[in-house]
């Protein structure tokens, strides 16, 4: 703790033992002087303190100074000191005393130059106060006028609010029906959260499905790729199959024309062959008809013999 913290902190423990306010500034001296070795001011004890007037501390220490003279000069009066000492005892004392006079008339000015800056920025204050006060006044005035308007609007406003009154009854009819439906939306929507996640349930079997149906796809894809290959070698082989079967064809159509060609002429031989055996044909029917007319005359003429 420093050196001002214990001051304050001695001070405020003498202000309930001292309620007057002398007694308290001469004790104040007393602890600063003797306790503390500072010399005490009117000013300086007003900071600490600050109570009573301004002239309060300088009084205070005005006794202090001369309590403190009249001690020591009992003290050096005693018959037991030396006259030498108490001689040099008595000076010291004086110039003591002059020193602390000088001082505490120093600081009175001080203070004295202090209180009147001071009574400088109340009456600073003062007129700002009562600018203030005028500024108040006139806000006042506006704002009795505004509570006029405002009173005229809360008229307005409270029979607004009883036609509005019938409306709330059926809100609240209205607030029913939407609560009603809101839980059965929220029946709707928990069926469709379920229905949702069977669906994604759904999706996730699909998708796996999907995998696999993909990976035969691929065997498949594989296979058909070895299956195409082996199409297009077949397909070359026949090609060359097809062409050199057309190559046949083409050498069995000429023979087949020059077969045809044979056939013609094997048919016109066979009509010719035809009709010389229709020809003969004919002439030996004629010759065996002509040969029983005979055999028939010649058993008739035996017969009728």
């Amino acid at each position: 703790m420093t050196d001002e913290a214990r001051v304050q902190a001695d001070i405020e423990a003498l202000r309930p033992k001292f309620p007057d306010t002398q007694d308290l500034y001469r004790e104040v001296c007393t602890v600063l002087f003797f306790r503390y070795g500072i010399t005490p001011t009117a000013n300086k004890l007003y900071q600490l303190v600050r109570k009573g007037s301004m002239s309060a501390p300088a009084e205070a220490l005005a006794k202090f100074w001369d309590t403190l003279r009249e001690k020591s000069r009992v003290r050096i009066e005693h018959p037991d000191v030396p006259e030498a000492l108490r001689d040099i005892a008595g000076e010291l004392t004086a110039n003591i005393w002059l020193q602390a006079r000088s001082m505490a008339e120093e600081a009175n000015a001080a203070l004295r130059l202090d209180v009147q800056q001071q009574v400088e920025v109340a009456q600073q204050a003062e007129a700002v106060a009562r600018q203030r006060e005028d500024n108040a006044r006139q806000a006042a005035v506006a704002l009795e006028s505004t509570v006029a308007g405002h009173l005229e609007q809360i008229r307005t406003l409270e029979q607004r609010l009883a036609l509005d009154e019938g409306l709330r009854f059926g809100l609240a009819q209205q607030v029913e029906q939407l609560t009603e439906q809101r839980r059965e939306l929220t029946l709707i929507v928990d069926g469709a959260k379920e229905a949702e996640k069977r669906a994604a349930d759904e999706h996730k079997r699909l998708l796996l499905e999907i995998d696999r149906e993909r990976g035969q796809a691929a065997r498949v894809q594989k296979e058909l790729d070895a299956l195409r290959s082996r199409h297009d070698r077949a397909h070359k082989a026949q090609e060359a199959a097809a062409a050199k079967a057309t190559q046949q064809s083409d050498q069995l159509r000429q023979s087949i024309g020059e077969l045809e060609v044979s056939l013609a002429a094997t048919r016109r031989e066979r009509d010719q062959l035809q009709n010389r055996l229709a020809l003969e044909e004919s002439s030996t029917r004629s010759s065996v008809r002509r040969r029983g007319v005979l055999a028939n005359k010649g058993v008739i003429r035996h017969r009728v013999k």
